[in-house]
């Protein structure tokens, strides 16, 4: 009976036998060429020694491939069941097509407070999209930044945001009656920028009395 490891041997030769005569070697000793898939043949043989039960590691130092390499491959194969490498260069299909824009609005005006990987799971699980078209997180986020700004319904009315002042407008006025009314209504503050700058210049004979002290730290009447 021939074992995994048997079989691996054997066919070792076979396979790198196909490997292609120009290019750089790798550290194992084999010979690919830089941005460019490897074989569909040494690509099979990967998925069918792995099928046996041998290991990544074991696999990639038989055929001589980078163990990255066998990885990715194994993890593209369960991931779609293609041995096919991806296209090379060229631009990504268009996942933010008119109708996925559409649905996201409709959930925006639904949930003004959802978030974008919300978003992103119900287009999975709506069957909008699926996991090969389906818009990132940033491209959900920048979906709801650019293109549906207005449909958030959290905009804010500019003068709800305006704060009136705390004195009555009369007293701002530069005269009349009011003004000068409403000054009277309020009371002098004990001391003002004046009155700070004489006290400096004339020396203080006298220290304040008591009446004037507490005259000075009192509160104005409410």
């Amino acid at each position: 009976m021939v074992t995994s490891e048997e079989s691996l041997s054997s066919n070792c030769a076979v396979v790198t036998g196909c490997s292609q005569p120009y290019g750089e070697m790798n550290q194992l000793g084999g010979v690919f060429v830089n941005g460019r898939p490897l074989p569909n043949a040494i690509r099979l043989r990967i998925v069918e020694l792995a099928q046996l039960g041998i290991r990544p590691c074991d696999i990639s130092r038989q055929l001589r491939v980078s163990h990255g390499c066998v990885s990715k491959i194994l993890a593209r194969f369960n991931e779609t069941g293609s041995i096919l490498p991806g296209a090379i260069g060229g631009s990504k299909p268009r996942v933010t097509t008119p109708k996925v824009v559409a649905y996201i609005r409709d959930l925006k005006l639904k949930d003004p407070g959802i978030f974008a990987w919300e978003i992103r799971d119900r287009l999975l699980a709506d069957g909008v999209c699926d996991k090969f078209n389906v818009p990132s997180v940033s491209s959900i986020s920048r979906i709801l930044r650019n293109k549906l700004a207005g449909f958030s319904g959290s905009q804010v009315h500019p003068q709800s945001h305006y704060n009136p002042p705390i004195y009555p407008s009369s007293y701002y006025s530069p005269g009349g009656e009011s003004s000068q009314s409403t000054r009277e209504k309020w009371p002098r503050p004990a001391h003002s920028v004046s009155d700070i700058l004489t006290s400096q210049q004339q020396p203080h004979n006298h220290p304040p009395s008591l009446h004037n002290y507490c005259y000075m730290y009192q509160w104005p009447p409410q």
